[in-house]
């Protein structure tokens, strides 16, 4: 399994101030998929359906190494990539951690070409002093732009 640490600074103008936030996260490759400890894939684990653990699991606390899974149940073979907060992290959030999940769809693309399904899931516990809101947009909002300088940037390279 490959992994890196890498520090993440965004910024951004609220209310005519300059504002900043950093966290270093662990990243790691999962090349078979995350294995299934939760078990999310099972249709039923200790006597409770799938949807009676997805409900159970929105009233969850966050908890380090319980990641987010980006849901799209699928037989299909998945690559992941995981990433948390490094413990003891001194920036501003108490835990950062998400999935970006990628699964091949055979048969959807024209013949000759591939296509792929690009999940991504991600919880995060700011520390006090940041306004929840504005920590969500600001995500929503540089997940969106990352999306639009990846496919940019592999239709460049078709």
């Amino acid at each position: 399994m490959k992994g890196a640490k890498l520090k993440q600074i965004g910024g951004a103008k609220v209310v005519g101030v300059n504002f900043s936030a950093q966290v270093t996260l662990e990243v790691r490759e999962w090349p078979q998929g995350m294995p299934d400890f939760f078990h999310f894939d099972e249709d039923v684990y200790e006597g409770r359906s799938r949807a009676e653990r997805a409900k159970l699991e929105r009233q969850r606390k966050l908890e380090r190494y319980h990641f987010p899974r980006p849901f799209a149940i699928s037989k299909l073979p998945t690559k992941d990539i995981s990433m948390q907060s490094v413990e003891n992290d001194d920036g501003e959030f108490r835990l950062y951690q998400g999935v970006w999940r990628m699964t091949p769809l055979p048969g959807c693309a024209p013949p000759g070409g591939a296509a792929m399904r690009l999940t991504y899931a991600v919880e995060i516990s700011p520390r006090p002093y940041l306004p929840v809101a504005f920590v969500e947009g600001r995500i929503s909002q540089d997940l969106c732009n990352n999306l639009r300088a990846i496919r940019d940037h592999v239709t460049r390279a078709e």
